[in-house]
This record gives structure tokens, sequence and C-alpha cells, in this order.
């Protein structure tokens, strides 16, 4: 038995050997000096040593930031176009031995996540450098930033952006803990590796898709149903998942903000002692808003709105227009919750729901049909007096009485 445990740790630590990646360490103010500047390419760095260099890390500074490709290898390093290495500021500081090069690292994302666990507060997602995300404030002693890649981009543009992004990332976050921080850039996955453990076919499930998208942040829960924008005649379709942005709690309000490729979504909700209200949607064009739609609906506590007249946002700039056709939303008091059920419930999922529209159901069906049945009673009632006849003649008793001759046949 010692013996198969034994081989089966031995072929765990191969593939785990396998499963390397580079990993840059930005120390701009030398917070771990030790690390040497030229490591062996060919030596390859175990988790364990790892983890004391993020230790001593955290340790040192007062923020940690960590910047994950989605796949990163070595060969993304020496790549290059017309315009050289497209990581150019990365290299310079390397020259001024103020950032850290680790050229093999075992499961280096692995590791970072069991020391920095990922949560959706701390995860952040950036195109470019108009990306308007609250990089930090205050408290936060971590978190992910991960690159978006625009569709039909080369691979070397797409790490000349991320370097750009990095630094502004870096000294922003620098300027505003007015400490010392460091950062990770590292992948999740190396794709040169070829994983033969999964050489097995797998079944795989039928998945039902459900149509819209459903989207959830810290303080509420959104299904949209059609997304789209129109400028002109020209129509433009969203259906990816927007990224949650800058949300705001006060004691009677909460707005939340999602961020879409072309524009930004805006949520405000009003709170009462018994329901919840949309107080206004707004359109938003680089953190500055060009439209609103006022609401002013909403539902009781732990019930969800849902609708399918469409929400339209219209540019006041150049008269385009943003639409939502079917919507679904939600707010959560989490302090409301705790009151009620005696425990906080961090896994959020729509209540019944209270329809924007009319609509029929099983109790208005049968409603109907009572009426009907007894409008049709009432309607054979009067019609059944209505055709009753009186008498055209009456006996007098002071004239002469009626005679009815009448013929007995023999």
């Amino acid at each position: 038995m010692s013996t198969l445990a034994i081989f089966l740790l031995l072929l765990q630590s191969t593939f785990a050997e396998r499963d390397t990646a580079p990993v840059f360490i930005l120390d701009h103010d030398k917070v771990i000096p030790h690390i040497s500047n030229e490591p062996n390419p060919f030596k390859i760095l175990q988790s364990s040593d790892f983890s004391k260099i993020i230790n001593e890390a955290v340790s040192r500074s007062k923020v940690v930031i960590l910047f994950i490709e989605e796949s990163f290898c070595f060969e993304d390093i020496s790549v290059k176009d017309k315009h050289g290495t497209p990581f150019y500021r990365l290299s310079q500081k390397l020259k001024e031995k103020r950032v850290k090069f680790l050229p093999a690292v075992a499961q280096p994302y692995k590791t970072l996540k069991n020391s920095f666990p990922p949560e959706r507060t701390n995860e952040f997602y950036l195109s470019d450098s108009s990306t308007k995300v609250k990089f930090y404030n205050g408290r936060s002693k971590y978190f992910y930033i991960y690159f978006k890649d625009y569709l039909n981009e080369t691979r070397v543009n797409a790490l000349r952006r991320h370097d750009l992004l990095i630094f502004e990332v870096y000294f922003l976050v620098r300027q505003a803990a007015a400490n010392h921080i460091v950062a990770f850039y590292t992948g999740k996955t190396n794709p040169i590796l070829v994983d033969k453990m999964n050489s097995m076919p797998m079944k795989t499930q039928k998945v039902i898709r459900q149509p819209g998208i459903t989207i959830s942040t810290s303080g509420a829960l959104f299904r949209f149903i059609g997304v789209y924008s129109t400028v002109g005649t020209r129509r433009s379709t969203f259906s990816e998942i927007p990224i949650v942005g800058e949300e705001t709690w006060t004691k009677r309000s909460f707005s939340t903000r999602m961020e879409y490729t072309e524009f930004e979504l805006e949520f405000s909700f009003k709170f009462r002692e018994d329901r919840w209200l949309i107080d206004y949607v707004s359109l938003l064009e680089y953190g500055e808003e060009v439209g609103r739609t006022e609401m002013r609906v909403g539902a009781p506590w732990e019930w969800s709105y849902i609708c399918s007249e469409p929400i339209v946002l219209v540019n006041m700039r150049d008269g385009s227009a943003v639409t939502i056709s079917q919507y679904q939303i939600q707010p959560f008091n989490d302090d409301r919750q705790i009151a009620r059920n005696g425990s906080g419930n961090d896994t959020h999922c729509f209540g019944p729901a209270v329809n924007c529209g009319p609509y029929f159901n099983a109790h208005i069906l049968a409603g109907l049909m009572v009426t009907f049945f007894c409008m049709g009673i009432l309607t054979y009632g009067v019609m059944t007096m209505y055709n009753c006849h009186s008498n055209d003649r009456y006996d007098d008793q002071h004239g002469k009485p009626l005679v009815i001759a009448a013929e007995v046949g023999g």
C-alpha cells in the first residue's frame, strides 16, 4: 500500500513540474531584494518555495496585486513583431532591478489562489485604460486583475496592451495606498503542455441553454433578455455578460453599475420598510451619464420584478438608444434577511415574481369562468321576464260576463 502511495505521489509531482509558467514580480520599492535577478531558466521553482516568496511579500507590503493571463508561457515573453518586444515596460524595469523574473514556477496560479482566495469583490476585468474600476478602496489587502482581449487581436498586440495596463494599475494603486505594494504577473495555464491524463473519452451531458443572461452582484440579481443598441438603422446585439463595476450602498438606497463594451448601465434602487423600488436606470459613456429612464416600480421584499415591456435608454448626445427587451430584477437586503431567517445567505436566487403587465393565471381564469356562468343565469332570467305577456282583456263584474264557446265533438 505504501508503494502505491509513493508512486501516486511521484506521478502527481511529475505532472506538477510539467505545469509550469513564468512569473514576474513587480517590486518597485524592493521589499523582497534577496530574489535573484538572473535565475536559472532550467530550474523549476517548486510551489513550496514560491509560497515562501508570497508570504514574504504579504508581510512586507500593504497591498498585493495579481495580474492573471488566461494562458502564459515562456514563448509569450520571447515573441516579437516589427515594433519589438511587447513587454517594453517590463524589460525596462528588469534593467532597473525593480522587476524580478522567475522563468518556471510549478503551478503558480494554484499557489496564488491558495494564498489569496478569489472573491467577487476583489476581481476586476480590464480591456483598456478607459475602463472605470475602483481598484483600491483602502481596505482590500489584495485583488485580481484579469485581461479582456478584443476579437481578432493578435497575441503580440494583446500582450503590449497588457504591459501598459499592468504599470498603469500598479502605480495608480501605489499612489493611492501611499505604501509599499507588490504585484505578481503570471497565467492560469501553460498552452504548450498537452495533458495526456484527459485522453479518455468522457460522456458530455446535454446542457439546455436558457434564453437571456443572468448577472449576480453583491446586492442584486438581474436577468436580461435581448439587450441591443440602435444607431439610425444599424442594430447591435449584446449577448455577453457585462462586468459588474462600482456598487454604492446607503441605508435607504443601492446602486450598481454594469459595463458593456460600448456603454455602461447604472441601476438605482430605493429601499422602504415593506418593499423595494427601481428608482431609475442610467446610460453612461466613460463614466458620464448621457441618458436616464425613470422607473419607480418594484415589488415586496423577497419578491422579484419581471417585465416584458422594454426599457429604452436614449443617448442625448447622438440620439442612439439602448434597449432591454425583457428583464427580471430583485435586490437583496442581507440585514433584513438575517433578521427574518436568523442567518445570512450569499447564494441568492429569484423569489416569486410580480409582473408589470396584464397576465392570466389559474385563479384569474377560474374567476372569469364563474363570472360568465353567473352572467349567463342572470341574462336568461331577464330574458324570461321580458317574454312574459299579460292578458289583453279582463272580466268586468258590472258588464256582460265572458262566454267562451266550445264545441264538443259527437
